[in-house]
């Protein structure tokens, strides 16, 4: 370590995020630490995505074509990670897993992602924050939305109900990924299935989300 001034990283997506439990969906985290850890898991050996399900799984470099589950806060992290534009989804592999097999989708690391968790290795370690005083620390609960619906009207598009909100959005398949766009037709953002795509709306009208239910209108096209 060199005598030059550091740089310490701060929060990695915006505000510190909102941490929710176990069965409110994904955790987002904001500890670099943990997204290069994942960064790396996806470099190798490996990670691929069941589409259908979002499930986010592990190639096991001991048995070729096979894969295990993630633990719920690296898969929560890929989903984030995928949400952001950090990870990408790649080609389609068969894949087996638990006494099942199916198509999956490697997560690909894009260079600017390698690039920025090089930097990270560079800087000081990041410090525990300062607890602030328990009044400080208080923040209104969010609202959450309740069972949040999924139709699929169309090959390659969804309309999204936040619960009994009121609001929500359409879900557009776009080169590979799913744009996410609000009732008024502006971008939200793009995310790696439909069942990432309703939570980042939750997230956006300012809601906790809550269990996703995809209805497939059209059951002869694959999601």
């Amino acid at each position: 370590m060199t005598g030059q001034t550091s740089t310490v990283q701060g929060a990695l997506f915006g505000d510190p995020a909102v941490v929710e439990s176990a069965d409110r969906g994904p955790v987002a985290t904001q500890d670099p630490r943990e997204v290069a850890r994942v960064v790396a898991l996806a470099h190798d050996p490996g990670l691929f995505v069941v589409e259908r399900s979002g499930l986010v799984l592990r190639a096991d470099p001991a048995r070729p074509g096979c894969a295990d589950a993630v633990s719920r806060h690296d898969g929560d992290t890929v989903v984030q990670l995928l949400d952001t534009g950090h990870l990408r989804l790649g080609g389609t592999h068969h894949v087996h897993h638990a006494r099942e097999e199916g198509p999956a989708r490697s997560v690909l690391v894009p260079k600017q992602t390698r690039d920025m968790v090089s930097r990270w290795a560079h800087l000081r370690p990041i410090p525990e924050p300062t607890p602030a005083p328990a009044q400080a620390r208080r923040r209104p609960a969010q609202r959450s939305t309740g069972l949040i619906g999924v139709d699929v009207v169309a090959p390659g598009k969804a309309l999204v109900c936040l619960g009994d909100t009121g609001q929500g959005g359409t879900v557009l398949r776009d080169e590979g990924r799913y744009r996410v766009e609000n009732d008024h037709g502006a971008l939200v953002g793009h995310a790696c299935s439909y069942r990432a795509a309703a939570r980042l709306l939750a997230r956006y009208h300012g809601y906790t989300p809550g269990p996703v239910e995809i209805d497939h209108e059209h059951r002869l096209h694959r999601r």
